[in-house]
């Protein structure tokens, strides 16, 4: 049996997004979050700060700019600016 010309793109084209999607779904996985851990929720009341909030979870020296990361997060903000009434998510130690 021969493939003519057209038939052979259109299988090529079908291999191609085949191997695409496979890669897309095995980038997908890699990049898929850990479940989070216990958190605690904590609202925020006027001239609370992101570092304040984490300084005093942190032992004495620690550095606190991981867990700013991780109450940005899994709170899904991006901006360091704090609302009163606004509800954090802070991970359990």
């Amino acid at each position: 049996m021969q493939t003519t010309r057209p038939q052979l793109s259109v299988q090529l084209s079908v291999l191609l997004a085949t191997v695409c999607a496979v890669f897309l779904l095995i980038g997908g996985a890699a990049d898929a979050e850990e479940p989070p851990g216990s958190t605690t929720e904590y609202v925020v009341t006027y001239g609370d700060t992101l570092w304040g909030i984490a300084s005093e979870r942190v032992e004495p020296g620690q550095d606190v700019r991981p867990l700013i990361r991780a109450i940005k997060d899994l709170s899904r903000i991006t901006s360091s600016d704090l609302r009163p009434g606004q509800v954090l998510q802070i991970p359990e130690p």
